[in-house]
């Protein structure tokens, strides 16, 4: 036997530093999940600091015919870092740095291991915003966010992460470094931005990300609306809608989700209600004074009660209960799929009598919560994981879930991506045309399949 075939990492070892390069039992196992329930085992992990870190190891990957899983905080939901194929997980959480920022061009260069929260931080002490805020987003990386084009608690006035990309630089299948809007460097290529965005790890792994800031807003003010049903509720939402306001947050609970994180957080709420809404207005001084009495006397008309909470302590209590859903959700049963569908808004009450009707035939729980303003509805199924035949009547009723939604017009992923749990309902939502030319697109950037192998595409 061979010095390689006793260590086949030896030569990468020796380029990145043994430091760099883990391979204990412990740490592959630690990178061989995500937020999901998928598992995956990989040779090796790369703790990557550099851009050349990036680079030869994809390089040495290549010649010697292993994969490469692009990692960030390993907080998606849909098994998108996840090595279901073995290979070399890259992880570019030291790779945190905001490398600058331009206050006068409103505009942030940043390494993909930059938390989320870390770059409002920072971006707020010059009077600016960056608005993409997945609920995540105090462990989420600007990398993994950028590459499930993630969305979050603001997507309805300020869109998701991909409206705020201006640029990135991505070390490409054959280890070259390629430049793609505000970063590109003159040569006129085709203007992959758009095409990087979304790609779930599997064309690329992002080194530098240019980013698009806005001025802070002046003044924010929360609402919570309660609510004896999530018909009223939802009511709500489309009166706000019509009135011409444009909430910066518009989110929907149910009674589940509600009660579960209500208990984790320590905060009260009206005993008979059965759905929620977390109402944010920001803006000038001038808007959020406008908009306030319309929010008001538009769910007053319905709810059960109703708080505005303007002081900064009130409204993080707030946000305390709305970021609280999911680890509360966590200790209510052993094992859980988290799904995110998403209809158009009008038809967010059908899908809940749907998931209703899915929840009774399977004999399940099924909290659900969501950005209704842009009808993202988020479907936690409850099932016992110690039980295989309860998780696999827990993914029928998922797979019911995905059904009702296309039938309605809907998507199966709002935001969390298909990764690999979703792979095999994709066909229901796109045409084999469609499929096809994804396939295509992923052969030209990616011929060997070198990128996140076994991900959306079967």
């Amino acid at each position: 036997m061979t010095l390689w075939q006793k260590d086949p990492l030896r030569a990468l070892r020796r380029s990145v530093g043994k430091d760099k390069l883990l391979t204990a039992p412990e740490d592959l196992v630690l990178y061989g999940f995500d937020a999901s329930s998928i598992r995956g085992r990989a040779l090796a992990v790369m703790m990557a600091e550099t851009t050349d870190d990036i680079r030869n190891t994809v390089n040495f990957a290549r010649e010697e015919g292993f994969k490469i899983i692009p990692r960030g905080a390993g907080t998606g939901l849909s098994g998108g870092s996840v090595p279901v194929e073995g290979g070399i997980v890259i992880s570019c959480e030291r790779m945190d740095s905001i490398l600058s920022i331009d206050v006068k061009e409103h505009f942030a260069l940043v390494q993909p291991g930059v938390v989320t929260s870390m770059l409002q931080e920072a971006v707020a002490e010059h009077g600016l915003f960056y608005p993409p805020d997945p609920s995540s987003f105090s462990v989420s990386t600007i990398g993994g966010n950028v590459a499930e084009n993630a969305g979050g608690l603001r997507c309805f006035k300020y869109g998701v992460t991909g409206h705020y990309v201006l640029g990135v630089e991505f070390v490409d299948a054959n280890g070259q470094l390629r430049y793609t809007g505000a970063l590109d460097d003159g040569d006129f290529q085709p203007e992959l931005t758009p095409l990087m965005v979304g790609s779930e790890g599997t064309l690329g792994i992002f080194t530098r990300i240019a980013l698009r800031l806005i001025d802070a807003p002046k003044k924010t003010v929360t609402v919570s609306a309660y609510f004896d049903d999530s018909d009223s509720a939802f009511i709500v939402v489309e009166q706000i809608i019509s009135s011409g306001c444009v909430p910066s947050v518009l989110e929907y609970i149910d009674g589940k989700a509600l009660s579960a994180s209500a208990k984790h957080v320590g905060i009260s709420y009206p005993d008979n209600a059965e759905a929620m809404l977390l109402i944010e207005l920001d803006g000038s001084e001038e808007e959020a004074s406008e908009t306030l009495p319309i929010i008001r006397e538009l769910t007053e008309k319905s709810c059960i009660e109703v708080n505005v909470a303007e002081e900064e302590v009130q409204r993080q209590q707030l946000w305390q209960l709305r970021r609280g859903i999911s680890p509360s959700l966590i200790q209510l049963s052993t094992g859980k799929i988290h799904e995110d569908v998403a209809v158009p808004r009008s038809m967010l009450s059908e899908l809940v009598l749907e998931i209703r009707r899915i929840e009774e035939k399977y004999d399940l729980e099924i909290p659900l919560y969501g950005h209704a303003g842009d009808g993202n509805l988020h479907a936690v199924v409850f099932y016992d994981a110690e039980d295989s035949r309860a998780g696999e009547i827990a993914r029928e009723a998922s797979k019911e879930i995905f059904r009702a939604a296309i039938d309605m017009g809907g998507t199966i992923s709002g935001e969390h991506g298909i990764g690999y749990t979703k792979r095999e309902f994709l066909p229901g939502q796109h045409s084999e045309a469609v499929l096809t030319l994804t396939r295509q697109v992923k052969r030209i950037l990616d011929p060997d399949d070198l990128f996140n192998p076994g991900k959306i595409l079967l």
